[in-house]
C-alpha cells in the first residue's frame, strides 16, 4: 500500500494497525508493506503503479481519484462547502456512486475517510485572490485536474513532485501551496511556508482502494476481513483528523506560524474567484449530473438549516 503519510505520522500508525488486524484476522495469509511519505510516488504514480501490479492498495485523497474518474472532484469543489455537516450530508449520497464509478474502471473502494480542510500556505502573507495570482503554487505534477482547475481560477500552478516541495519553497520554484493542516504539520512544510490564510479552500477525503486484480485473488472470507476493518479504521481516521486539525494548527503558530484572518470583502472575492472556475469545471472536469448533483444536495442541507443557496 502507498501513502502520501509521512512515516511515523499518525495516519501511518493507524494504517500500521490496521495491516496487523488484517494479518491476524487472516491467520497470517494477508501482510500489508506500507510504503509511506510518496517514497513510491505521487498519488498519480500510486494509480499508474497499482494498475500495472506494482502495488495493490493506495491511500490516496480525492485528488487522487479524479485521476481515476472525475467525478470524484465533485466533492472537493473549490469553495464550495462551509462545514464538515453540509459536506458529510452530500458525500453520504454521492459516494455510493463514486465507488461504483470507481469500480467500473478497476477499483475497489475499501473505504472512505477524511484527510482534513485544505489551506493555503504561502512564503508571503496571502489575504486575497489578487495575491495569490503573483504567487507560484505548489501543484502535483501528477493530478491533471487539479492543475486544471487552478489555472481556470486564475492562479499559475508549477507542477511539482510531493518530495521536492521543501526544496522548490527553499530555492523560489514555488512560494505558495495549498494542503491540509495535519499534513503541513507532518511533513513540516510551514516551516518554509510560514504564513496560513484562514479560508477553507476545499475538503479533501481520503479513501483507501484496491485494485481488482488484488481483490480477486482474495478469497470471499478474507474480502469480508479486510473490508470490515479498513471500514472501522476509515471511521477512525476521520474522527481522529477531525481533532487533529486544530492541536496540529495550535502547534504550529506555537512554532511561528501565522494565520491571516479574511475579512467578508475578501471571502466574498474568494467566493467569486471559484465561481468563475465552475463553468469550466462542470464543462470540461467534472460530469455536469455530478456537479449539478453535488451543489443540489448542498443547497438541499442549507435549506434545511434556513440559511441561503449562496454563493
Amino acid at each position: 500500500m502507498g501513502t502520501l503519510a509521512p512515516d511515523g505520522s499518525a495516519w501511518h500508525k493507524i494504517l500500521k494497525q490496521m495491516g496487523a488486524d488484517w494479518q491476524k484476522s487472516t491467520d497470517g495469509e494477508i501482510v500489508l508493506r506500507i510504503y509511506a511519505g510518496g517514497i513510491v510516488g505521487d498519488e498519480g504514480e500510486m494509480i499508474r503503479k497499482m494498475r500495472i501490479g506494482q502495488l495493490q492498495a493506495a491511500a490516496i485523497s480525492n485528488a487522487g481519484l479524479a485521476e481515476i474518474d472525475p467525478a470524484a472532484y465533485a466533492l472537493m469543489l473549490p469553495m464550495m462547502f462551509e462545514s464538515y455537516e453540509e459536506w458529510d450530508y452530500v458525500r453520504q449520497k454521492v459516494n455510493p456512486a463514486l465507488e461504483a464509478k470507481l469500480e467500473e474502471r478497476g477499483f475497489v473502494v475499501l473505504a472512505w475517510s477524511d484527510v482534513g480542510w485544505v489551506y493555503f500556505f504561502t512564503k508571503d502573507p496571502l489575504q486575497r485572490p489578487s495575491q495569490l495570482k503573483q504567487m507560484k503554487l505548489a501543484a502535483s505534477a501528477t493530478e491533471a485536474a487539479t492543475v486544471e482547475i487552478m489555472k481556470w481560477a486564475g492562479f499559475n500552478p508549477v507542477p511539482i513532485s510531493s518530495v521536492d516541495v521543501a526544496t522548490g519553497l527553499q530555492t523560489g520554484l514555488i512560494d505558495a501551496l495549498y494542503l491540509p493542516i495535519i499534513l503541513a504539520e507532518a511533513s513540516q512544510f510551514y516551516r518554509y511556508a510560514r504564513n496560513m490564510t484562514d479560508l477553507k479552500w476545499a475538503p479533501l477525503q481520503g479513501a483507501l482502494v484496491m485494485h481488482q486484480d488484488g481483490w480477486k485473488k482474495l478469497t470471499a472470507d478474507q474480502q469480508e476481513a479486510i473490508v470490515g476493518i479498513a471500514r472501522q479504521v476509515g471511521a477512525n481516521l476521520r474522527d481522529d483528523t477531525r481533532r487533529q486539525e486544530q492541536l496540529s494548527l495550535e502547534a504550529m503558530k506555537r512554532r511561528g506560524l501565522e494565520v491571516l484572518p479574511v475579512d467578508e470583502r475578501a471571502l466574498a472575492e474568494w467566493h467569486q474567484t471559484a465561481l468563475n472556475a465552475y463553468p469550466q469545471v462542470r464543462d470540461k472536469l467534472v460530469p455536469p449530473e455530478m456537479f449539478d448533483r453535488v451543489k443540489r444536495l448542498r443547497d438541499e442541507f442549507r435549506a434545511m438549516r434556513g440559511r441561503s443557496s449562496q454563493p
